[in-house]
């Protein structure tokens, strides 16, 4: 290719503007153009005028025509080298495969017609179709469209550059994003590792404790039983003793008259208490340390439920379910009871009978979570407060017993409740148990005329809770004991994983979690029958 171009641009030099081929006995006229001497002498005058330069259109003379004898020379030696270059093995002129021929005279194209838009050759220059037509050179009519090109060239090039810089720019930042992401990974694994650790470190530091006090109890315990032996067999002798002393006839046994019960009293025989008090008191504040661990860890299980795996969402209900019991907020997060059907319309998907209600929004897929506020009248942070420190009185009272060396009598159970007082109790609390409310969720397509049972066989999945206690719609109901009163209920919703969780949206404390399969279109669902009682949806 370094070599054909010198060659190409000699043979451009050397080429006839009329007949596109080699120079044959080149001329120049009055313009100095070339030509070969044959194709002057075709050239016609126009209007009987002088003939004019095809080039330059300027006139010229025939008698002024002159040879150029060095171009001529010129000619032969470049077609001399062309043959020498062209006799090498499978190389072929480009010039020879690019150029265009015309195809009514099989001419070089050298002009290009503005007004008809064509490639011209010379003959068709002249010809009369486009001799009055303005005519120019193929490079120069290309060069304009060689410019936009070249302009549009520079366009698409700066496109690809700021492609291949945002290219670059989003390779770093996804570099950036994985790398952080290792590290959120390692961070993961290294938390994860040092909350086994502590785990492990607390439960084994429990098991000790408890060993100790298994070890205490069974040391005790020998203690004990070797004493209650030995103090058995010393009766035994003292029983045979006076068994044979009792047989004795009336003459021996007046023999011996002293006190035989002043001899034999009753608290020489006492062996004290099994257990020692201090063995006690460390049993119990273990159970207490169980109980503060299972309420930690539940607490911990609904926080990361909540915090890690799942979408908070803000619900709604749905005012055509709600029941003529019930009366919503404008802004539809809000339930009161009223003991009055206030319905004039019985819509098709409204509660006739239970003063239920459904949420507007539904969920087929996916981890959702949501909150219930209860607002009670009457409820207030003393009466959970005084609860715990009546149970702990109790304990204390259960605790201050221990045992020594003294003598106690024996215990009898003269404490005994009334029949009467039993039932008046049980009445009072299925009074209670009957003015509650329910939180949880439903299919969207559940019965809703009637009586219903409200059972997850029924499409209901919820906790009951009254000021008696707090159950789960288990069939029977499976009564819970949260460590404290949820005055806020987190409902966590895994609809592929089929679990339902409850937890004490304040503690985090996890109450209960229903395990199924669900199909169906899932709603949140609010049951109330509690006057002074509101229900709150969070957030």
């Amino acid at each position: 290719m370094a070599t054909s171009a010198p060659l190409r641009s000699l043979e451009e030099e050397v080429t006839c503007s009329i007949c596109l081929d080699y120079l044959r006995d080149p001329v120049t006229i009055d313009c100095g153009h070339v030509f070969c001497r044959s194709c002057t002498t075709d050239v016609r005058p126009i209007s009987g005028g002088r003939p004019v330069c095809p080039l330059c259109k300027k006139a010229f003379k025939k008698e002024n025509i002159r040879p150029v004898w060095q171009l001529a020379s010129l000619v032969e030696n470049i077609e001399r080298l062309k043959v020498d270059k062209g006799r090498q093995p499978g190389n072929v002129s480009r010039e020879q495969q690019d150029t265009r021929l015309c195809e009514r005279h099989q001419e070089k194209l050298h002009y290009y017609c503005e007004d008809d838009g064509k490639l011209l050759c010379v003959i068709c220059r002249e010809s009369r179709e486009h001799r009055l037509h303005t005519a120019i050179l193929v490079e120069k009519a290309a060069q304009p469209h060689r410019e936009k090109i070249l302009n549009h060239l520079s366009i698409l090039r700066r496109d690809r550059d700021k492609i291949q810089g945002f290219q670059v720019k989003g390779e770093a930042d996804i570099m950036a994003v994985l790398k952080k992401l290792q590290e959120q990974r390692q961070s993961i694994v290294a938390e994860f590792e040092q909350g086994h650790q502590f785990l492990r470190e607390r439960e084994q530091h429990l098991l000790d404790e408890l060993e100790k006090l298994e070890q205490e109890l069974t040391e005790g315990r020998e203690k004990y039983k070797t004493k209650g032996v030995g103090e058995l067999d010393r009766l035994a002798h003292i029983i045979s003793e006076l068994e044979g002393k009792a047989q004795q006839p009336a003459t021996e046994l007046l023999q011996d008259t002293r006190d035989f019960v002043n001899r034999y009293q009753r608290k020489k025989f006492w062996i004290g208490k099994p257990i020692a008090r201090v063995v006690k008191k460390r049993t119990c504040e273990l159970t207490d340390k169980l109980q503060s661990l299972q309420r930690g860890l539940r607490e911990f299980q609904g926080k990361l439920l909540r915090d890690l795996e799942y979408k908070i969402v803000s619900v709604t209900l749905d005012p055509q379910s709600a029941s003529g019991y019930l009366q919503l907020s404008e802004d539809w997060k809000c339930v009161t009871y009223s003991s009055l059907y206030h319905s004039t319309y019985l819509h098709p998907q409204q509660f006739d009978c239970e003063p239920g209600v459904l949420g507007s929004k539904g969920f087929t897929w996916g981890k959702v979570y949501w909150e219930v506020e209860v607002e009670r009248e009457g409820w207030s942070e003393s009466e959970d407060e005084g609860g715990e420190e009546e149970e702990g009185e109790e304990e204390e009272e259960e605790e201050e017993p221990g045992y020594g060396d003294r003598y106690d009598d024996w215990e009898t159970d003269d404490e005994e409740e009334s029949l009467g007082d039993e039932e008046e109790a049980e009445e009072e609390e299925e009074e209670e148990v009957l003015e509650s409310c329910m939180v949880g969720v439903a299919r969207d397509s559940m019965k809703r005329k009637g009586d219903l049972s409200l059972r997850p066989e029924d499409g209901v999945w919820a906790l009951r809770l009254s000021s008696a206690g707090i159950w789960a719609n288990t069939s029977p109901e499976a009564e819970l004991f949260p460590a404290l009163r949820p005055r806020r209920v987190g409902i966590a919703l895994d609809y592929e994983g089929g679990t339902v969780t409850f937890t004490n949206a304040e503690s985090q404390e996890l109450i209960y979690t229903f395990t199924t399969t669900f199909t169906r279109r899932l709603v949140p669902f609010l049951w109330l029958k509690w006057p002074g009682t509101r229900l709150l949806l969070k957030p």
